[in-house]
């Protein structure tokens, strides 16, 4: 074996018996500081850079701290778990994707506005609420906000809106403002028109209570008079259809509606019957008295008789 050069060895016996220094061995006197706290003084020259690379890609790090990536136009930087990837675009942009389901945002106020779209309307919500919708819309149960006191108004738009009910429950109609218009139909279901004409049947009946008083007055004296009288019902109005009126000689007949005479009729040997049609046209009020006076015209007494028709309304 051959003789080598050696170097002793350095013992110390207390820390601090020994610095080392690291330097450029081409200059010397260029050396690497360590500071009492740890940290390192590059000693670099103003403007210079630390390079860190890969030998292909290097990563730039400026005097003033800041990094220049180097990496062409539309470079991204992924930040990867493994699993989830975070993209940062080349112009400081990053690519998120948000996958929470329930996101605690801050209290809306009335300056916010919300833009919901269904991609053919959208509902837009700014303190007033206005809706545009092309199709058709399910709205089922609408819940006004709390503190929002403003009406929802549905504009016609030449659209229309239908309504399901068949039984709605509306204000009274007033005859002055309102008007209603019903289509008829016949039994075979087709409208009444000019040349499908609704049949009206003419009737002489009114509806009320029906009256037929009859009154009759024995042995009535020569030149005397009997009265048939007929007081109206309360909250009544009558009617009179006619007044029949037979004795078995000669008479006179005359009618009063409430004290006032309206008919007078004689009678003959050859004709003694007399007959009134008043044909409802003469009325008398509520609680008045309707009266046929009859007197006896004959040369001796004979019993009358007489009858009175009509309708109590």
């Amino acid at each position: 074996m051959a003789d080598q050069n050696t170097s002793l060895p350095i013992r110390t016996v207390t820390a601090g018996d020994v610095d080392i220094n690291i330097s450029d061995a081409v200059t010397p006197s260029q050396k690497l500081v360590v500071n009492a706290d740890g940290s390192i003084d590059t000693n670099f020259a103003a403007g210079s850079k630390i390079i860190i690379t890969d030998g292909v890609e290097d990563l730039l790090v400026n005097a003033d701290g800041s990094i220049n990536t180097n990496f062409p136009a539309g470079t991204q930087i992924e930040i990867t778990d493994g699993t989830e990837t975070l993209l940062v675009n080349a112009d400081g942009s990053i690519n998120a994707v948000v996958t929470a389901t329930a996101l605690d945002i801050r209290p809306l106020t009335n300056a916010d506005v919300v833009t919901v779209e269904d991609g053919g309307g959208s509902l837009t919500v700014d303190g007033t609420v206005a809706a545009t919708q092309s199709g058709t819309w399910d709205i089922g149960t609408v819940t006004t906000l709390t503190g929002i006191t403003n009406d929802v108004n549905i504009a016609d738009g030449g659209n229309s809106i239908t309504v399901d009910a068949v039984d709605l429950d509306i204000r009274d109609l007033d005859a002055a403002t309102d008007s209603v218009q019903a289509n008829l139909f016949d039994e075979t279901g087709t409208a009444f028109s000019g040349t499908n004409p609704l049949p009206v049947e003419m009737v002489s009946d009114q509806a009320g209570d029906e009256v037929c008083d009859y009154n009759t007055t024995a042995a009535v004296a020569k030149d005397a008079s009997t009265n048939h009288d007929y007081v109206v019902t309360a909250a009544k109005t009558l009617l009179a259809e006619s007044v029949w009126a037979s004795g078995s000689g000669k008479m006179k007949v005359e009618v009063l509606s409430n004290g006032t005479t309206i008919f007078v009729g004689f009678n003959s040997t050859a004709n003694p019957n007399i007959d009134i049609p008043i044909k409802k046209i003469c009325k008398t009020a509520a609680t008045q008295t309707f009266r046929i006076t009859i007197t006896n015209l004959d040369n001796q007494a004979q019993d009358l008789y007489s009858t009175l028709t009509g309708l109590e309304v």
